[in-house]
């Protein structure tokens, strides 16, 4: 079996359907879109297979062609998945069937948030954070920071990182101070794109001050242009101007030219 004959909906036949029926009863395009109130080029996209009827039409398109659901959608689980959705039947039918992440995400993009919020939790419990990735663009922040959190607390800050571009800023900036915490700053470079600026500053302070100024190479490029300076002077005082070198791409022209002055002064 192919991909494309593991998908829940075959977009193509479903927009075969659509053209046929409407051809059938003897409407155009441009006719059943005005019924629909959407535009000539939904209905296009739909009969060339390129995209799918949202949920709230399918009720009035059945109703148009005098048709079942059935016979519009392509048959198969995703099929009664959206019919018992419509019969406000979804809980009842996700405690007698498995429904698979993989099926969700077929069908999400004809879906409101809070349905697919309801298949989520319904899986949750059984999938890794990473596995949401196809299905994010549709799920409600408040589910994806959730699931975050307890990815973070089982499988550590590494594990939020494919999802990390959905996850609320609010609750990486958490996970990143306790797995600051627990394993120091070069913890966060795989995460830190997603982190506040003035999450990364208190801990590059804090790692300069246990660890010295060698520990901020990692997480340079998102130390503030403020912060790294403030630490370089302090190393230069505690330790000279060789402890800079590993950090010095990422100092202001202003520091690293005093801290040289200073150190010819020194020297001479």
């Amino acid at each position: 079996m192919n991909e494309g004959e593991i998908a829940v909906f075959n977009m193509s036949k479903v927009g075969r359907n659509i053209a046929k029926l409407r051809k059938r009863t003897g409407i155009t395009q441009m006719g059943l879109a005005d019924r629909l109130c959407i535009s000539y080029q939904a209905v296009s996209n739909w009969e060339r297979g390129e995209t799918m009827p949202d949920i709230s039409k399918l009720p009035q398109i059945a109703e148009i062609f005098d048709v079942s659901i059935d016979e519009i959608l392509d048959e198969g689980k995703g099929t009664q998945i959206l019919k018992n959705m419509m019969d406000n039947t979804t809980e009842e039918y996700l405690q007698h069937h498995e429904v698979s992440l993989e099926e969700i995400s077929e069908i999400a993009p004809l879906l409101r948030t809070e349905q697919v919020d309801e298949f989520v939790e319904h899986v949750k419990e059984s999938v890794k954070i990473s596995d949401l990735l196809s299905i994010a663009p549709f799920v409600s922040e408040n589910v994806i920071d959730e699931c975050a959190k307890k990815a973070f607390e089982q499988e550590g800050i590494s594990s939020l990182v494919p999802m990390a571009p959905f996850i609320s800023e609010g609750v990486i900036d958490v996970c990143a101070k306790k797995a600051f915490e627990q394993e120091g700053i070069s913890s966060l470079v795989p995460i830190a794109p997603f982190i506040s600026e003035d999450v990364i500053d208190a801990c590059a302070k804090k790692a300069f001050e246990q660890e010295g100024i060698s520990s901020l190479v990692p997480m340079a490029p998102f130390i503030s242009d403020d912060v790294i300076d403030a630490c370089a002077k302090k190393a230069f005082e505690q330790e000279g101007i060789s402890s800079l070198v590993p950090i010095a791409p990422f100092l202001s022209d202003d520091v690293i030219d005093a801290c040289a002055k200073k150190a010819f002064e020194q020297e001479v």
